[in-house]
């Protein structure tokens, strides 16, 4: 995106514009984040960058750390909410936030959605409005030990490797003196992560209009999935988390009890730290069938009640340049521009999370389908962690969920 020029006009009319827009002086734009140290040093470089460019406006950055969201709805119940804020939970916020849609059609150019996959796009539109531009993102990979691998003589992982390559791979690492296993089952999953795992098999947890469970949620596809899981754990090619232990699989990857750990961008800075010679490769296949990554994706959104809503826009058509995206360097970029001007799409390290993304870019997570998921995924998360514990039945656990969400899905 070309960056618009500042224009300064004649002193007596005592304003400037950018983009286009005349700012009257003293503007001041509340941006509100959840972020604390690194990233929100970030931000506020982001927005000292906007106010060089726009004299008399001041970004006032408002840091609500872990309160977040109880701060935000307490603003938001006040009425006077931040013009600008950090946002995840479309469906819980959606009715108190702008539509961006108009505003970028507006500024189609400038803004060049050609450059943002459509995998984060996706994560802030509810009924094909768009309440947010994507800031920050993760997909999922698997981080595995190379030298436990050339240890054990076994091949390392590369694309378009399968669960039964992993599975093959992980019993080569089973040591019950050191317990050293190949892998690492989560017993109580995110359902918002696990779900990646029924899209690459070919279903998910609920229809498309967001009525309908029985027949996705509990789907042979469904059922194959979860039962692979629990048998890895039975058959000790993984070993089983939060049960009975609260060991998190990055601790055991850093101190190399575990060859293969399936997690985020979240946890490659502890990794590095831990000095483990490490290489990443994208999600197993199920087969032959497509893989998918469920997307972690933080956006910026403007409330519906913003007292300044077109500065608003304006510092997030800013935040969404090039220029800001390549500023937030504790994320993956979210302009594929930006990704290929510094390498990542093609460093080994970091091309994994990009590849996972451009073959996730037509799942919908089941969380904006309807509004009344939480409490659906309460009895999913139950069915999940029993089948691990039971180390079978899935089909009836999964029975179970969809009975129980049937009162959710009037």
């Amino acid at each position: 995106m070309k960056r618009r020029s500042v224009i300064i006009a004649p002193a007596i009319l005592a304003a400037t514009f950018w983009g286009g827009m005349a700012m009257a002086q003293d503007k001041v734009l509340r941006f509100a984040t959840w972020d604390s140290d690194e990233s929100l040093a970030i931000e506020e470089a982001i927005a000292r960058k906007f106010e060089e460019a726009n004299p008399g406006v001041k970004v006032q950055v408002e840091a609500y750390g872990d309160g977040y969201d109880e701060k935000l709805t307490a603003a938001m119940g006040a009425g006077s909410p931040p013009d600008v804020m950090y946002m995840w939970n479309f469906p819980a916020y959606k009715d108190s936030l702008m539509p961006m849609d108009d505003m970028i059609a507006k500024d189609a150019e400038a803004m060049n959605l050609a450059d943002i996959p459509a995998g984060l796009m996706n994560i802030s539109k509810i009924e094909g409005k768009t309440y947010g531009m994507p800031a920050g993102f993760t997909t999922q990979v698997v981080f595995y030990n190379k030298d436990m691998f050339a240890a054990a003589g076994a091949p390392e992982p590369a694309a378009g490797w399968t669960w039964d390559d992993l599975r093959a791979a992980a019993v080569k690492f089973r040591n019950k003196d050191t317990k050293t296993y190949g892998f690492a089952v989560d017993a109580k999953p995110d359902p918002y992560d696990f779900e990646q795992f029924l899209w690459s098999n070919g279903t998910k947890y609920i229809s498309d209009d967001g009525k309908t469970v029985d027949g996705y949620m509990n789907s042979p596809e469904a059922v194959e999935v979860l039962t692979m899981f629990a048998e890895m754990i039975k058959n000790e090619e993984a070993v089983a988390l939060n049960i009975g232990d609260d060991t998190s699989g990055s601790t055991l990857f850093k101190g190399g009890k575990i060859a293969m750990f399936q997690s985020a961008m979240w946890s490659k800075s502890g990794i590095d730290e831990s000095g483990v010679n490490y290489g990443v490769v994208v999600l197993p296949q199920f087969g032959v069938k497509p893989v998918h990554s469920a997307i972690g994706a933080s956006a910026v959104s403007i409330a519906k009640d913003a007292a300044e809503p077109e500065l608003a826009w304006e510092f997030v058509k800013f935040f969404s340049s090039p220029e800001a995206v390549s500023m937030r360097k504790n994320d993956l970029p979210v302009r594929t521009s930006v990704a290929e001007a510094q390498g990542m799409t093609n460093d080994p390290v970091f091309k994994p999370f990009f590849d996972m993304l451009a073959t996730s870019n037509k799942e919908i997570h089941a969380f904006l389908k309807n509004a009344e998921w939480g409490r659906i995924q309460e009895n999913l998360a139950k069915a999940i962690e029993a089948t691990m514990i039971d180390q079978g039945n899935a089909k009836a656990h999964l029975d179970e969920a969809v009975a129980a969400s049937a009162r959710f899905l009037q």
